[in-house]
């Protein structure tokens, strides 16, 4: 098992972060290591929600099903993943101030020991936390392209 954990502070409002959060599809569009993603149920938001994701680090692919388990509206997700590797996330929002707020990202993985355990789950943590931490910083860029958006 491995827990990954990376934070960042997004100039946008609280408001702004969460449509970008809560737009389930477009996180293809921001996470480097997720290539796409299926829904499997007609709910595309909240709890009970389920889709496969391809997922792919280096040469390494999987195709996970994911439930989103917690579904706090205006401020957290949280997700179950099953597949090559196991696991539960959170993406979390605070607010900082009117116009600013913090994401963190946490994650507890599973590695199975037919693919090395927890020999595989500390190597790939450092990995992981870089891959992420982009990923915070491509979802802030993705969400002031949002905030744009609904400008005048």
């Amino acid at each position: 098992m491995t827990s990954i954990n990376v934070v960042r502070s997004l100039s946008v409002p609280l408001s702004v972060a969460w449509e970008e959060l809560a737009a389930i599809d477009h996180h293809v569009e921001w996470m480097a290591d997720a290539v796409r993603i299926d829904f499997v149920t007609d709910q595309h938001q909240g709890a009970g929600t389920r889709f496969t994701c391809l997922t792919k680090v280096g040469p390494l692919k999987t195709n996970d099903l994911m439930e989103i388990t917690r579904w706090d509206e205006g401020r957290a997700i949280g997700v179950h993943h099953k597949g090559l590797i196991t696991g539960e996330g959170l993406l979390e929002l605070r607010e900082a101030t009117n116009t600013t707020c913090l994401l963190s990202w946490n994650e507890t993985l599973h590695f199975p020991k037919a693919i090395g355990g927890a020999l595989t789950a500390n190597l790939a943590q450092p990995i992981l936390t870089k891959i992420w931490r982009g990923n915070l910083q491509r979802f802030e860029q993705s969400a002031i392209r949002r905030l744009e958006s609904k400008k005048p």
